[in-house]
């Protein structure tokens, strides 16, 4: 059963082994100007999240948490962070990292965009203004995937594969992003090449992404290979279906 919301907007993130970081992230959302619910799926932690986040659940109840039986998949965790914002009435819904990286102080910022008129608000890194903290590889991989889709995609935005964004639950058409195909990492690829090519309004504001503190990266050695392909696909995909339609 749905938790009745305490407010019109959700926050959401998914968590695997975050116990270094969560506990701050929870308080620190909870503790803003600005009144919003926070919803959590853990995917089973081992080091202590999931008691945390029990913790923090009890002493208020704006905080719900969806336990996992095991690793689904941080795309599989999103598509049920909104279908749970769907159900429960929400007006917006915020996504982020669990790690960090995301500055929950930017959220207001992001909701903000959204009452000034867009459809989506997506975090940027490499916006004017926006900063990347990672070096050496992670950076190659991030910058390069970035602006080979800026490339291919051609939607007018600079960021494409951040998890931190927010969007308004009535412009955003029902199953959209609760039908991608992808479980993984490539969820967000596809997620903001729907919004783009669905004609919703995609405005950005700059963030400045720092290197995770605790804990390690979650991303699985194959997941770019994974995410180049559905890269490709979502490129020639337009020109596949103008073809078919002649």
């Amino acid at each position: 059963m749905t938790s009745p919301r305490m407010s019109d907007t959700l926050v959401f993130f998914p968590t695997f082994n975050e116990a270094g970081s969560v506990g701050q992230l929870v308080d620190r959302l909870l503790a803003l100007p600005r009144r919003c619910d926070v919803l959590v799926v853990d995917d089973k932690s081992t080091d202590g999240t999931a008691d945390i986040l029990a913790q923090r659940a009890a002493a208020d109840p704006r905080l719900r948490v969806i336990n996992r039986a095991g690793k689904l998949g941080i795309g599989s965790a999103h598509k049920l962070g909104w279908s749970h914002a769907r159900d429960a009435g929400y007006d917006r819904i915020v996504t982020m990292d669990a790690d960090l990286s995301h500055n929950p102080d930017d959220v207001p910022r992001l909701l903000a965009a959204l009452d000034a008129g867009a459809d989506v608000v997506v975090g940027s890194r490499f916006m004017p203004g926006g900063q990347l903290d990672y070096e050496g590889w992670r950076r190659f991989v991030s910058v390069g995937g970035n602006t080979l889709a800026r490339a291919l995609l051609g939607l007018k935005i600079t960021e494409y594969t951040t998890s931190f964004r927010a969007a308004r639950l009535a412009s955003v058409p029902a199953g959209l992003v609760e039908t991608i195909d992808s479980d993984g990492y490539s969820f967000f690829l596809t997620c903001v090449v729907r919004f783009g090519r669905a004609g919703l309004r995609i405005s950005e504001v700059p963030i400045h992404f720092v290197d995770r503190e605790h804990g390690q990266s979650k991303i699985p050695k194959l997941e770019l290979l994974r995410c180049m392909a559905n890269l490709a696909d979502l490129a020639i995909g337009p020109a596949r279906f103008k073809k078919l339609d002649r």
